[in-house]
């Protein structure tokens, strides 16, 4: 039997030039590898590591995950954007525990049944930590073999999409799965990258369609422009002495299961806010601002303002709201950009 190509080119290189020091490398157990590939979607490797790793030491296995509070895991994902997922990987860890007695399962169908794991997630856990072969489909190794095969057309499209996940299956090699699988990865990430690209170091150069007919900067085909709508959002920053209130956001919302500021509604006074639910009848209002919150699908304008009260308060108000030392900002589940806002009023 011929080998492929790219298979057997890329374990060549990856054993050689590949990365080998990445700490999901260090091991072949599902759970870590499943977390390090849900915190690597649509996240880079240096912004992943320190997450991973501190998220390990926290939550060394999958009971530990499982057994632990919302806002412990949400307060371990805050900076990482893309709430979702965290949601997703509370809900599959109780999944695993509770019908797969603690084990991952090892088949590509049975994974994609949980929560936040599609097809190309699958197959990474099932080639790289139980040498199964399955193919992956990533944003790297779409753009790899775009490029290799000259396609033009836009990945986002389903006959692409599928003509893609048929060159993935064509492509697998008959051993060392595990090590052709991150040297696809490798491959997207240091050396078939989106902007200057190293075509010169590339493995697989030689028979890259792109490579040949010079097509590098057009492939892969950007994805059809949209117009990004507004939202707006009011919200107060309420201060007490060495406190700020904060509201836990509730299902279906931005950012949900975190702790962010209390949102108003636009036509909704702020005095009245105040006196009719925490019964405070003077303040200080200290400015007002706007800022300018981008997610994939639309940008926030968060209005807001920034008040004082100087009544004496009670931390514990309900389960939605609670008051936070300002000291432990960093250490509640708070969003990033939420977080930089109130760093940058309350210093």
């Amino acid at each position: 039997m011929v080998k492929p190509y790219i298979s057997s080119k890329l374990i060549s290189w990856q054993k050689k030039a590949g990365r080998h020091n990445l700490p999901w490398q260090k091991t072949n157990d599902a759970y870590q590898i499943w977390i390090s590939e849900v915190m690597l979607q649509q996240t880079q490797v240096k912004t992943v590591i320190p997450y991973f790793n501190k998220f390990m030491k926290t939550f060394p296995n999958i009971n530990k995950l499982a057994d632990a509070q919302e806002d412990e895991v949400m307060e371990h994902w805050s900076g990482l954007g893309y709430y979702r997922r965290a949601k997703f990987i509370m809900q599959s860890a109780k999944i695993v525990v509770d019908k797969y007695h603690s084990k991952f399962p090892m088949k590509v169908e049975d994974l994609m049944t949980l929560p936040g794991i599609g097809r190309s997630t699958a197959g990474a856990i099932c080639a790289l930590a139980f040498k199964n072969p399955a193919p992956i489909l990533d944003a790297n190794v779409v753009r790899v073999f775009c490029r290799f095969y000259g396609i033009k057309e836009y990945a986002g499209v389903s006959t692409i999409k599928n003509r893609l996940w048929e060159l993935a299956e064509k492509n697998l090699p008959s051993k060392d799965i595990s090590i052709y699988t991150q040297a696809l990865m490798d491959l997207g990430a240091t050396i078939c990258k989106a902007n200057s690209p190293s075509c010169q170091d590339c493995p697989i150069n030689k028979k890259c369609e792109s490579h040949k007919r010079n097509w590098i900067d057009h492939i892969p085909a950007k994805k059809p422009k949209k117009k990004i709508p507004t939202r707006d959002v009011y919200a107060l920053i309420v201060e007490q002495e060495n406190y700020i209130l904060l509201e836990k956001r509730t299902r279906s919302s931005v950012w949900e299961g975190l702790w962010s500021l209390p949102e108003i509604h636009k036509d909704c006074q702020p005095q009245k806010w105040l006196k009719d639910f925490l019964g405070i009848g003077t303040y200080a209002e200290l400015r007002k601002g706007l800022t300018f919150v981008t997610f994939s699908h639309y940008k926030m304008q968060l209005f807001f303002e920034h008040i004082q009260i100087h009544k004496p308060i009670n931390k514990v108000i309900n389960e939605k709201f609670k008051w936070v030392d300002k000291e432990e900002i960093e250490q509640t589940g708070v969003p990033a950009p939420i977080k930089k806002l109130i760093e940058k009023y309350l210093k």
